[in-house]
């Protein structure tokens, strides 16, 4: 692990479970969920410029229950800038088993001789840029985040009658049919 991140994994599910996919696991239901905040991955990425040329890159993943839908990737360009991005957990915890995504975020697992790699290219407008990671690690720290939010249960605990209420404007000016 770079940078110093302390770990501190959670473990919500049993030890049997460890290492299943998260549809395979059981879950706590948000109700008895504690809140806690997710560790970050510091992990190191290759931008891929073409087959023989690389910059190695720092990157940073986020994950917290309070935006459980989301990862946040802040990758350290240079003279130590970062560049943030958001990403759909699922949508990254798929690319981790098979290609996935569309549009600005595309995501593949593959393989460089026996070590698993994930291949992750982004794009706003016309630029892109194809980055390589190592899948393991990212694969383990996403189903720990699966332990503090199960799938499925990413919403539970939203109070869906004041989201209706902010967006209508605390119901006084309610469109009519």
């Amino acid at each position: 692990m770079s940078r110093g991140v302390p770990e501190a994994r959670v473990e919500v599910f049993s030890r049997s479970e460890r290492g299943l996919m998260p549809h395979q696991q059981s879950g706590l239901p948000a109700a008895q969920r504690p809140v806690r905040r997710m560790r970050s991955l510091g992990l190191r990425l290759d931008r891929i410029l073409d087959p023989s040329l690389r910059i190695p890159l720092e990157a940073t993943f986020h994950y917290t229950e309070a935006d459980p839908l989301v990862v946040r990737v802040e990758l350290t360009v240079s003279e130590g800038r970062t560049v943030a991005w958001a990403l759909s957990r699922d949508l990254l915890f798929d690319g981790t088993e098979e290609p996935s995504g569309i549009g600005d975020v595309r995501l593949w697992p593959s393989a460089v001789g026996t070590h698993r790699v994930l291949h992750m290219r982004l794009e706003v407008g016309s630029a892109s840029c194809l980055f390589e990671m190592d899948l393991g690690q990212l694969q383990d720290w996403l189903l720990d985040t699966f332990a503090l939010v199960h799938p499925g249960t990413e919403l539970d605990e939203v109070d869906w009658d004041a989201v209706t209420a902010d967006l209508f404007g605390g119901g006084e000016d309610r469109p009519r049919r």
